[in-house]
């Protein structure tokens, strides 16, 4: 049976909306019912069986506009839908760096810790982390020397989502459902 996924997301940018649509993307190939919106137009989840959250991380922190969020709608999360949390954030560019990304990115990580007290009585099936991007014109307005490029393995996005989604394998092309009104695969305004 078709879920509907809310799929939300603070991002700084762009990286992390990227993620949202890669994942909206395979949920809505695998027949379920999706809508990507970015966090501050989100009012509610009582809608959803399964909402998907992601945030860049900045100086290990998620993004405001995310955490604000998580507080906003937490009564519809307690008791509601499941719900799956994604970040969004290291890069790589170095040695060190790209070991600091193997590291760190991966399907099952630890919550974030300025998350702790905010998701208390939400039922958070897991926590994937993935590599970010910077683009060249951002990382020339950084004041410190930082690497830019695109370090996001939208591969791996694809597999998280198609297992959220519990569906076994890729559908070709020509197998895509058609959206539903209102429940489609809807990329919101931004």
């Amino acid at each position: 049976m078709a879920a509907k996924v809310l799929i939300t997301y603070a991002t700084k940018h762009g990286a992390t909306k990227g993620i949202a649509q890669a994942a909206g993307s395979m949920l809505h190939s695998c027949g379920h019912r999706v809508r990507i919106l970015p966090a501050p137009v989100v009012q509610d989840a009582r809608d959803a069986d399964v909402v998907l959250i992601g945030s860049a991380i900045y100086h290990e922190q998620w993004l405001w506009d995310a955490r604000r969020l998580i507080r906003r709608v937490r009564g519809d999360l307690r008791g509601g839908p499941a719900v799956w949390l994604f970040s969004s954030g290291p890069l790589g560019g170095t040695p060190e760096a790209d070991a600091v990304v193997a590291e760190t990115t991966g399907l099952d990580r630890d919550l974030p810790d300025c998350l702790d007290g905010t998701l208390r009585g939400v039922d958070v099936r897991g926590h994937a982390v993935f590599a970010g991007r910077l683009e060249p014109r951002v990382a020339a307005e950084l004041e410190t020397w930082v690497p830019h490029g695109d370090w996001r393995d939208m591969a791996l996005v694809r597999d998280w989502a198609r297992a959220v989604g519990g569906a076994p394998a890729v559908p070709r092309l020509n197998e895509f459902p058609l959206p539903e009104p209102g429940w489609g695969l809807s990329l919101g305004r931004v």
